[in-house]
Order: structure tokens, then sequence, then C-alpha cells
């Protein structure tokens, strides 16, 4: 049987041996790599998976040319639960996807931030897609959350069982939801950095672009309320979405100085249009995240 040749296959591939293999979740990455790649790929497989301690470069995946192999490094000092798994995942992809474009890949937000090169947001796009089909297959992910209202707390379960980051786990399900929904991250100055919307709320026109202010609902309620005091609120039409209720769901991030909500809309109807290019959810990490920590 041949290799496939694209992110998602790869992902659904690797994924499929690893619960074959009779191992649950998480996916230990580390793992795949060393024992698929020596199976693989015997003669420049990934020999080691390692931290590097440098700062600023979430992971590496570099040709060691004495041994004639590959080595997947990483920055173990980051604390954003999950990060590393996803990092070492988006290094494996690398490595199976793009190893004959380049001996060097370093991933930090800095390099995913790279405006000025197609290139080079498409190598990094790639290897997040591969990721988050590794990390997070479909089917498990619909079981998790089958008959449940999407919440940060039960999104929060999925991201320990898949040991991902929040962040990449809510962009997972926003990627292949039904339901009218939206990731919304601002800075503590109380403008808008980026939103990622479902299929559906962008065919309701829920986008926030960047550089707009947070509804001052919404801010009003976070100062109001302490983190523990807080839960997910109805809000009316006009705060979110011109004609449409929203369920918010608030959370702050003191480390990174940001807020984040989940905005829901529940009562919204749209439009039953054929069915749109999937929206690679990922490229968003690639270009606009920087590095979070979560807490309620």
């Amino acid at each position: 049987m041949s290799d496939p040749t694209t992110p998602v296959a790869w992902g659904i591939q690797l994924a499929k041996l690893w619960l074959a293999s009779g191992q649950g979740f998480p996916v230990r990455v580390k793992d795949i790599a060393l024992e698929v790649t020596k199976q693989k790929f015997p003669t420049d497989p990934v020999g080691c998976v390692v931290p590097h301690g440098i700062s600023g470069i979430d992971g590496m995946l570099s040709k060691r040319q004495k041994h004639k192999d590959w080595c997947i490094s990483y920055d173990e000092a980051v604390t954003v639960p999950g990060r590393i798994n996803f990092t070492i995942a988006h290094e494996l992809g690398h490595y199976l996807l793009h190893r004959k474009v380049r001996d060097t890949f370093q991933c930090g937000v800095t390099e995913m931030m790279d405006y000025g090169s197609l290139e080079s947001k498409r190598l990094e796009s790639q290897a997040n897609t591969f990721a988050s089909y590794l990390l997070m297959p479909r089917n498990d992910f619909d079981d998790q959350i089958k008959g449940q209202e999407i919440s940060f707390e039960l999104l929060g379960h999925c991201a320990e069982r898949y040991q991902t980051s929040l962040t990449a786990t809510a962009l997972k399900w926003l990627e292949f939801t039904a339901e009218p929904a939206m990731l919304v991250v601002a800075d503590h100055d109380e403008f808008i950095r980026w939103s990622f919307c479902s299929q559906s709320a962008k065919r309701l026109g829920a986008y926030k672009s960047p550089g707009e202010m947070v509804p001052s609902s919404a801010l009003d309620y976070l100062k109001e309320n302490t983190s523990s005091s807080r839960s997910p609120r109805r809000v009316e039409a006009g705060v979110w979405h011109p004609t449409e209720e929203a369920i918010e769901s608030a959370i702050v991030s003191d480390q990174f100085e940001q807020l984040i909500f989940l905005i829901r809309f529940p009562c919204a109807t749209t439009p039953d249009h054929a069915e749109e290019p999937e929206s690679d959810a990922f490229t968003v990490l690639s270009e606009k995240s920087q590095r979070l920590n979560w807490k309620k």
C-alpha cells in the first residue's frame, strides 16, 4: 500500500494505526515518530525526539547528516497544557510531508507569523492539519461530545483526553460542527485580535474582525463577576450579532493578557447552502494565535 500524500490522510492513517495497536488516548506522538518512521523510512528515520531548551522556538525538525536521520526537538519550558504534544505532532507532519523540501524547520510564533512567505504559510498550515487529525480523530471527538451542550468545560475535557491545547481543541470542533458558533480572542485592551467561525456561523455573518472592540456588556460581565462565578449566559441580539441572540462563555488568560469567548447562536437558522470548502481552522493557529494559558 502506498503512503498517503496529504496531511489529512497521513493523520487519519497514523491515528488508526495507533488505535489498532490497542493504545488509547492521548496519542503518544513521540512513540509514533520513532517507531513508524524507523519501519517506513529506514534510510532516514526520526532518530530522536528531545527537548532543546531554546526559548521562542516551539519545535524544530532538523536533519542530522552524521547520523543519517532526523531530530525532532521542542521547547520543554512551554507551560500551556497540551502544547508540547501538538508541537511534536506538528514537526512529525513536517517530516512526513516536507522533509524533501528542507533540511531544517524552526517553528515558533515568529515563523508562524511569516505573512511574507506564502510557501511557509502553506507548509505550517499542512503540518497543523496533520497534527489535528492525528491527535483528535473525528469519530472519537464526536463520541466525547455526543448529546452534550458545548462549553469550555466540555472542550477542556477533550483537550485533556487528546493532550492538546484548548485553543486547538476548540478550533477542531468549529471546523466540523454544524452549529453556528465562533471563537473570539481579544487582548486585555479590549480589542479583538482574531476570530474563527464555524461554516454555519459564516453564513450567518457572525465574523468579528481584528481591531473591533469587544462588546461592552461582555466586558462588564467579566468585571462584575469573578472567575468562579462566571457561567455561560444568554445575551440579546445586537451584542455579538445584529439579529441573533447568543450564548456567551468566557475565560481569561492573565499570563498572556487575553480574553477568550466562545459564542454560540442557538436560535439561528441558516440557509441550506451547498457544501462549502472546509475551512482550515489550524491556519488560524499558524497565523494568529500566540501561546495561551487558560483558566476560568
